[in-house]
């Protein structure tokens, strides 16, 4: 990473190389709680972004899918239909899985436009100044990142980079037999 800060290529932010990481259910040891407000659309009358709360305590008992994700990022963009195709399948198996969002950097009002031109079929935390990136204790540095919390909460896997639909799903699905 310290070489992307080096190279002079002024993108503004440090991208992952793909590196996926996988923990044995015995190697899991990090819990990781996030709480924050959702996007949650717009209000008719005010045009404001309404947000919502949320808690990933809700997602406790199925598998977590976190992917922290900027609308100036590249590789966030070029990943969302491989995202969507995963939750997808996810949806039609009817497995115990969740999806959520983490937005880095934008306004709320940017995020959700966003989220509304890709069609994103799950929500996301609107930007908190880093308070939802610091509760990932160091483990989605690079954009994007998409973690995978097991049924209890704790830190199952990682892609530090754009992930793929297969790549994604074999994660999942290896979280959801463990």
């Amino acid at each position: 990473m310290s070489d992307q800060a080096r190279d002079g290529s002024q993108k503004g932010y440090v991208s992952g190389d793909g590196t996926v990481e996988q923990l044995a259910p015995e190697d899991r040891t990090m819990t990781i709680e996030l709480e924050g407000e959702v996007l949650a659309g717009t209000d008719p009358e005010t045009g404001e972004v309404v947000l919502e709360p949320w808690s990933s305590t809700q997602a406790r008992g199925e598998v977590l899918v976190i992917n922290v994700w900027g609308s100036w990022c590249g590789p966030c963009v070029e990943e969302v239909p491989d995202l969507k195709a995963a939750h997808a399948h996810f949806e039609e198996t009817g497995d115990p899985v969740q999806f959520i969002g983490v937005n880095d950097r934008d306004s709320a009002t940017a995020a959700l436009a966003f989220e509304e031109r890709h069609e994103m079929p799950y929500p996301s935390l609107a930007d908190d100044g880093g308070k939802t990136l610091l509760a990932l204790q160091g483990m989605a540095t690079p954009r994007p990142s998409t973690l995978v919390l097991d049924r209890e909460g704790r830190l199952a896997a990682r892609v530090a980079g754009q992930v793929d639909d297969a790549t994604l799903q074999g994660l999942v699905e290896d979280v959801l037999t463990s």
